[in-house]
């Protein structure tokens, strides 16, 4: 620049200097009263700041909830999307108002830079930061030291990073929690008082024999050392690990190593032909004594004197010199025994058919031990699954309370278990295990040998005499047997609550924390710039008097801006860069004058103010066309429906294959499918951003542009950009601007396609299924039923078993049974049987065996019965019998039943009654059938009740037994084909078929004899077994029909085992399969599609894409201006050849101000178009002069002839400072 350029310019800056100071008033009040942007006040921006730091803060609490409680919280379905949705949505509105804050500090920045000094154009008048995308705003900024712009642009980027990133803040996984004071509820308690440690049901002896060798558990309540309280938590998930403290009781026996002091020790008897002893007469005098007891003449070798080398003795004895229980105890001997000297009479004795025999007895090495029976209250720790049976229950600790419960002496608990191998009516598996290994006979009760199996110490019988064996043994029979007895004896139902605790395994919210760093930083960082932004914000002094973003308010601006106006004349179409060649010579600030806000040009050469002529002008095919043009728009309205497809597309793969895809855990892949959909959808926000911000912009020259133009309010003061999207929304339905209205839609739809997108995938453990078929392996037909050879007898160990499962010894059925159901025995091929997850099964239809007699029931006087007093033959066998009640069965058919078999002459049972009330008896009806050799032979049960000497309630019932088969829905554990209670197996009864020469066996619980006890062993598991029905429906005539249920219920079970032990025949060639689906339990992780999140997103995605398409169709963008009015300059140069500039000549009027331009502008309509006007480059007031070629402005018409007003009389004050 030359130096008279130079001191041009500084003549012009200070002359613009002295204008300023010559209005000081004036200039101070405009400042004070000025128009300041709402969002860029200090308040507000510490609002913003506040609100950032109570985020971190939230989300540090929320951390540290996770870190210590395992997960913030449970998961559950009406919570689901609450945090899925919820962090996105609080952090979309917070990013919805922050945009205000960008907004404004972006369009404020040209207005405070021309406040502060004269700047060039491109930092001023053609200074756009709305327009371009963030990065390059924020280059820019800070390129013109801009620091607030760049501040908030940058703030507005961090914050659609926290929008990204909040998806993936949350992730859902299965954790153990630990719970404190869970309600516990105890359904009993102990009392000493009336104990029934004779109660019906299953003996403690069959319970340990059921533990130890038939696959049985412990009975609720118990363990193998101590009786307990049992409780539950119904309130806690069904897979929770419950810890409560409870009471218990625990039986011991205090023993002490006795002496042994042999007097004298000889047996006499007779040894018959084939050496077998019988004693007749045994001498013993021995004295078995502790320092605090001695027992007398106790019979340590059994009575059986020296037969049995070894023998193992528990018995009871009595202290010398005591009474009472006091001093009872119970003694536990071991001996090694043989004859010294012999004595053979060899005369043969024909009484005695053999030859009488005496021998000395020699002890040759013994254990003694003389216990003492105590039992204590105890405090104990225990810890169950709450999914699985008390059985299963883990007693960490226990404390004695050192009490003992009134009513209840140790001797009573003692007395039972010496007791309890006795009265049984079926064999023991004991009796078949003995557990001891001896070189000759020996004979050990069976206490012991249960207690040797209990601690292991089977083996060689050697092992006993070693120190401490036999108290171990003794003492673990005697806790488990005392166990069961005070389990059964001493229990008493009553509910109570405590609390106790509870790990539990529940899908818990998790908080992520890479997510989490990276949303504190961004965070940090936008609150620093917010700080920046309020160090930077002036607190007091304003740009503007008025708010300067509408039409009308730059229309007023260029009014006072003579020079600026007359240097945009003529362009009106010119591109941005034609104007930057028209303003860069020139420096641009505000001014606030007595005649109004203007923007004053420093260095305006006039040789570089040209009228841009018809060369330079660009033509319509040559317009600049806003981001995104049509053909982008249809781009991304394609884009939008292929997003649609997708979706459904995805959500059918994911229904029909458990997913999308494997996935791991890693934290790492959890971002994969959280932050890049959000991240997809934030682009799609931005597209629909785009269009709504075109059609706001423009929506004021859009209604100019019409051919009947708009009038004022419709045009002139209208503002969509600076305000939420809820605002526009309601402003664009009040203007009736519709295209803005389904752009504004569209793009605050977007707004939610983040938020719902956090929710779409999740990873969720799904099982494998493979589809197979099952081979069949064996059938039910082993036996012919017409074979007379065919032994009917019940295998003993299935009768255990069947009779350990109705009394609930045995909580489990054998492999392939199931209540009353027996199945075939079934095969998978071997290579789906290897590697099989932990938890595998397989579901099916299998044809199940099960019994389904035909009975036969009479009720009171359809029975024939006699009730009479016991005979003294009857009382001589069993003195405790006073009544005996004659009665005959219904009689039907024997098997086949229709080949003329029939009763044997005498039918009538005998039901021997020992007491008045409930009876029950089940025998087998003695029918003839000589081929079917005791099987498929009906069964006869009796029931009722006695009172008063006569029959009060009566019913006989005949079943003949029939099996059917049923096609049952199965679900079989893999790969040993247990059966779990969780799923029973689902017979469809409507499969049901009758199996034709089915080989039945009878029950063993149905002998062929009276009973001597008013409720035989059948009768009582019916009333006390693990199915059991009240004992008082035995005398209801109303309740027959349940105990005829019951009865075949129970007998079904029994039949059910015996089809499983006795009818099986393997036959691998039968061909049979069975199709059926196994499931893989393995911890497979899948990407989940979530179906409502899916439906939601088709929703909004539906809706975007018509608003947009809508939107699109009502306004074309496109074609609106030829350039982007975002900047001073491109509204301005659309203004600068209008003709109602003058009408903007009062100072202080705020031109947005509606109700004043509807007045003044009444009966007019602005135009954006064509309009011939008169030459102002040399008059700045003349309404006169040479004519110009016509130039395309905003004009305003007569709305009737529609006319320019280029000669319209002014308005009153307009025309006073006219002709002023």
């Amino acid at each position: 620049m030359s130096k008279i350029t130079t001191i041009v310019k500084s003549v012009k800056l200070n002359d613009i200097s002295k204008r300023q100071e010559e209005w000081p008033q004036d200039g101070a009040r405009g400042q004070s009263n000025g128009w300041r942007p709402f969002y860029l006040r200090r308040r507000i921006l510490l609002i913003f700041v506040i609100a950032f730091c109570g985020i971190i803060a939230a989300l540090e609490v929320l951390n540290h909830i996770s870190q210590v409680n395992y997960g913030i919280a449970s998961s559950v379905e009406d919570r689901h999307y609450l945090w899925t949705y919820g962090p996105t949505a609080i952090l979309t509105v917070i990013a919805a108002f922050w945009s205000r804050v960008e907004f404004q500090v972006k369009q404020h920045a040209p207005w405070q830079s021309m406040q502060e000094k004269p700047e060039v154009a491109e930092k001023s008048i053609l200074l756009d930061y709305i327009t371009p995308l963030h990065p390059f705003t924020v280059i820019k900024a800070f390129k013109n030291r801009h620091f607030a712009v760049a501040a908030g642009a940058t703030s507005s980027m961090l914050l659609t990073l926290l929008i990204i990133f909040s998806t993936g803040l949350f992730s859902l996984q299965e954790v153990e929690v630990q719970k404190e004071k869970v309600p516990i509820l105890l359904s009993d308690y102990f009392s000493g008082e009336n104990s029934t440690f004779d109660a019906e049901g299953a003996t403690p002896f069959d319970t340990l024999n059921s533990v130890l060798f038939d696959n049985g558990s412990y009975p609720e309540g118990t363990t193998a050392n101590l009786a307990f309280q049992r409780f539950s938590a119904p309130n806690i998930s069904s897979d929770a690990i419950v810890a409560v403290s409870i009471d218990g009781m625990e039986a011991q026996l205090g023993c002490e190593p006795a002496s042994i002091t042999i007097k004298e020790w000889e047996v006499e008897g007779v040894m018959t032909v084939d050496g077998e002893f019988s004693i007749t007469h045994r001498n013993m005098t021995n004295e078995i004594s502790t320092p605090s007891c001695k027992i007398e003449n106790f019979a340590i070798d059994g009575g059986y004197g020296a037969y049995f080398p070894y023998v193992g003795m528990f018995e009871q004895g009595q202290c010398a010199g005591s009474k009472g229980s006091d001093g009872m105890r119970v003694v536990v001997t071991m001996a090694n025994i043989r004859e010294s000297s012999v004595f053979l009479n060899h005369t043969y004795d024909e009484y005695n058919r053999g030859y009488h025999r005496k021998a000395d007895v020699v002890l040759d090495r013994s254990v003694q031990l003389i216990c003492q029976p105590t039992y204590s209250l105890l405090e104990v720790n225990a810890t169950n699954n709450a999914s699985l049976s008390l059985s299963n229950i883990h007693i960490e600790d226990t404390r004695s309370k050192n009490s003992t419960l009134p009513g209840l002496a140790a001797w009573d608990i003692a007395s039972s278990v010496l007791s309890g191998p006795q009265g049984h009516t079926l064999s023991r598996p004991i009796e078949d295990n003995n557990p001891f290994v001896a070189p000759g006979n020996m004979s050990v009760d069976y206490s012991l040998q249960i207690g040797a199996w209990l601690t292991g110490s089977n083996g060689s019988i050697d092992h006993l005499f070693q120190e401490g064996v036999l108290n171990n043994v003794a003492s673990a029979y005697y806790r488990a047997m005392a166990a069961q007895y005070m389990n059964n004896g001493l229990v008493r139902q009553r509910s109570s609550t405590t609390t106790g605790s509870a790990v539990i395994h529940e899908n818990r919210v998790i908080m992520a924390q890479l997510p989490l760093r990276a949303i504190e930083v961004c965070l940090a960082l936008v609150i620093m710039f917010a700080l920046v932004m309020i160090f930077l914000a002036s607190p007091s002094t304003t740009s503007t008097p008025w708010n300067p973003n509408s039409v009308s308010a730059i229309a007023a601006i260029v009014f006072n801006s003579k020079a600026l106006r007359q240097s945009l004349s003529g362009t009106s179409e010119s591109p941005l860069h034609i104007l930057q060649c028209r303003l860069e010579a020139s420096r641009y600030c505000s001014r606030t004058s007595p005649e109004g806000f203007s923007i004053e040009t420093v260095d305006n050469e006039p040789s570089n103010i040209i009228t841009t002529d018809k060369e330079s002008s660009p033509s319509s095919s040559n317009d600049s066309k806003p981001f995104p043009s049509l053909v982008f728009r249809i781009t991304i309205f394609v884009v939008v429906v292929a997003m649609i497809v997708i979706l459904e597309v995805l959500l059918h793969i994911s229904e029909t294959h458990d997913g999308l895809a494997d996935v791991t855990s890693d934290e790492y892949m959890h971002y994969l499918w959280t932050l890049l959909p959000s991240l997809l959808m934030e682009i799609m926000g931005l597209a629909f951003g785009s269009m709504s911000f075109n059609s706001r912009i423009l929506a004021p020259y859009a209604r100019l542009k019409r051919p009947s133009g708009a009038v004022f309010q419709e045009c002139m003061t209208v503002n969509f950009l600076d305000s939420l999207s809820v605002t526009t929304v309601v402003n664009s339905i009040h203007t009736k601007h519709f295209a803005v209205l389904a752009a504004t839609l569209a793009a605050f739809i977007t707004s939610f396609l983040s938020i719902v997108t956090s929710g779409l995938f999740s990873a969720v453990n799904v099982s494998q299924y493979i589809s197979t078929n099952l081979t069949r392996e064996d059938t039910f037909q082993r036996f012919a039923i017409w074979n007379a050879s065919v032994n009917p007898d019940l295998g003993a160990s299935d009768a255990i078993t069947a009779q350990y499962i109705i009394q609930g010894n045995r909580t489990s059925f054998p492999r392939w049974t199931y209540e009353t159901l027996v199945f075939p025995k079934l095969s998978i091929n071997d290579s789906l049987t290897t590697n099989l997850p932990e938890i595998s099964f397989v579901g099916l239809w299998v044809p199940a065996l099960r019994s389904a007699p035909s009975c036969l029931v009479q009720k009171g006087s359809e029975v024939n019965y006699t009730l009479k007093p016991a005979t003294d033959e009857q009382k001589a066998t069993n003195s405790k019998v006073s009544q005996v009640l004659y009665i005959n069965p219904p009689r039907m058919g024997c098997a086949p039943w229709n080949n003329g078999q029939g009763w044997l002459e005498d039918s009538t049972d005998l039901l021997q009654l020992e007491t008045e009330g409930y009876f029950g008896l089940a025998i087998l009806s003695p029918c003839y059938n000589a081929n079917s050799s005791g099987a498929n032979m009906p069964v006869s049960y009796f029931w009722g009740e006695v009172g008063n000497g006569s029959v009060t309630n009566v019913v006989a019932m005949t079943c003949a037994p029939v099996a059917e088969t049923v096609d049952t829905w199965t679900r079989f554990l893999l790969p040993d084909f247990d059966i779990s209670g969780d799923h029973p197996p689902v017979p469809d009864e409507s499969s049901a078929s009758p199996v034709e020469n089915q080989y039945i066996p009878y029950s063993p619980w149905s002998g062929t004899s009276s009973t001597a006890a008013d409720l035989d062993s059948f009768f009582q598991a019916l009333v006390s077994g693990r199915w059991a029905i009240p004992r008082d429906y035995l005398g209801d005539v109303d309740k027959v029909e349940n105990v005829v249920k019951a009865i075949k219920f129970q007998d079904g079970i029994m039949r059910a085992q015996e089809f499983n032990g006795m009818t099986r025949l393997s036959n691998a060639s039968l061909g049979i399969s069975y199709p059926g689906n196994i499931t893989l339990t393995n911890n497979r992780l899948r990407l989940i599609q979530d179906p409502t999140s899916t439906r939601i997103l088709d929703a909004l995605l539906a809706s975007i894409l018509i608003l947009g398409i809508l939107g699109s169709v009502l306004v074309n963008t496109d074609y609106i201006l030829p350039k982007s009015p975002s900047s001073i300059a491109a509204v301005a140069s659309l203004l600068a050849d209008s003709n109602f500039l003058d009408w903007y000549q009062s100072a202080g009027e705020d031109p947005n101000d509606t109700s004043r331009g509807r007045k003044f502008f009444a009966g007019s309509r602005f135009v954006l178009g064509r309009q011939n006007v008169f030459d102002l480059s040399h008059s700045d007031s003349s309404s006169t002069g040479e004519k110009k070629d016509a130039d395309f402005t905003i004009h305003l018409v007569d709305a009737v002839g529609e006319k320019e007003l280029t000669s319209s009389p002014l308005m009153p004050w307009a025309a006073r400072e006219r002709d002023g």
